[in-house]
């Protein structure tokens, strides 16, 4: 069952025919895409970020994916994401991956989690999460732990 009465931020994701593996489902590796494509947007709708990362952006440092049902061509799918957890340099996403047939309830199809590392990509460090990041991250998501 979906817990995402806790994610305030969801985008419909369109599943292509490219998308698929030879068995007619959605291939194991897209489900990164999908996490990808849904945090990039999460950043630009909550952090405001414009899309350059000239001063200051993220890398992915982990990602874990539990496949619970697979999803497949013509699946109307969401993705909600939130931030659960704010470190110094590092924060955690989660993601759930819902998907829907025809006039069936949504359900659950994957849950995935992400550690991003703020990153200076012109110096090649690791940073501190700016500080515009962290206070907007925290107003829209009140509950997240800040460390």
């Amino acid at each position: 069952m979906s817990d995402t009465p806790r994610f305030r931020h969801a985008i419909p994701m369109l599943v292509r025919f490219g998308d698929l593996d030879s068995m007619g489902h959605v291939n194991n590796a897209k489900y990164a895409t999908y996490a990808e494509h849904a945090r990039i947007q999460y950043v630009r709708d909550v952090c405001g970020w414009n899309g350059t990362w000239d001063n200051e952006g993220m890398i992915l440092a982990k990602i874990t994916i539990d496949f619970k049902q697979p999803v497949l061509y013509g699946d109307n799918v969401m993705v909600y994401t939130r931030v659960s957890r704010l470190g110094s340099k590092s924060f955690t996403m989660q993601h759930q991956l819902t998907v829907q047939r025809g006039e069936d309830a949504p359900q659950l199809a994957a849950t995935m989690e992400t550690v991003m590392v703020a990153y200076a990509y012109a110096q090649q460090v690791s940073i501190p999460v700016p500080t515009a990041w962290r206070e907007r991250i925290l107003a829209y998501e009140p509950t997240t732990p800040d460390s």
